[in-house]
């Protein structure tokens, strides 16, 4: 098998995985918004549910709609496809993260996490206007590296609610032993630690490998 080929199964295989994970994560915990009864919610989520919902369903743009656009076969042969998709990624990442400002004001419950979830939201606006104004100007390589990155910040979703399944399985985190405190710092790892990742291989490595 070439390297272009096994570059190609590595990424498939990866984007694969986090399409399920966000499909599962994705059905658990949106269903219960969609269909649940108004008297399951407390008073001021039953005041923002729309809000929320909104966020969720922008959000699925960011989830579902950009493992297409990392896909070289897509974007190199169907062109309309990638761009139509691209603008639906842009819109639906930067309305997601908008509306995460109004929950973090109104409905969240973790004081200690809304400074995370509040940087991670303006990086996430940063990182899809960047990408979209790159390749506005005709630059891929850095409109492929910032959405990258503005992809990594939609999968916070899905790392947020893995972390403590990976933690019930491994034990990893429970010399935290208060529950507020372990969820905090959840609210931190699910996008410092896998946006640091992508720093590496996009900019230290490179800058390594030069040396």
């Amino acid at each position: 098998m070439g390297r272009k080929k096994k570059h190609g199964f590595w990424l498939i295989l990866v984007l694969l995985i986090a399409v399920v994970m966000s499909t599962y994560f994705y059905q658990r915990d949106t269903s219960f918004y969609l269909f649940a009864d108004d008297s399951e919610f407390s008073e001021i989520r039953l005041r923002f549910k729309w809000w929320i919902i909104t966020h969720f369903s922008f959000a699925a743009f960011t989830l579902f709609v950009g493992p297409i656009q990392f896909i070289p076969q897509i974007r190199k042969k169907y062109i309309k496809l990638h761009r139509f998709a691209g603008k639906l990624y842009v819109v639906g990442s930067i309305i997601s993260a908008i509306t995460v400002y109004v929950l973090l004001a109104t409905t969240y419950e973790l004081p200690g996490a809304i400074p995370s979830l509040g940087l991670l939201a303006t990086i996430w606006l940063f990182t899809t206007i960047a990408a979209y104004r790159f390749i506005r100007k005709g630059n891929i390589i850095r409109h492929k590296e910032f959405m990258l990155r503005s992809y990594v910040c939609g999968l916070a979703f899905v790392f947020i609610r893995l972390l403590p399944e990976v933690n019930n399985v491994i034990g990893i985190f429970n010399f935290i032993e208060d529950d507020e405190m372990r969820r905090t710092v959840y609210e931190w790892i699910c996008w410092v630690y896998p946006l640091i990742t992508i720093e590496f291989w996009l900019v230290w490595r490179k800058q390594l490998l030069k040396a």
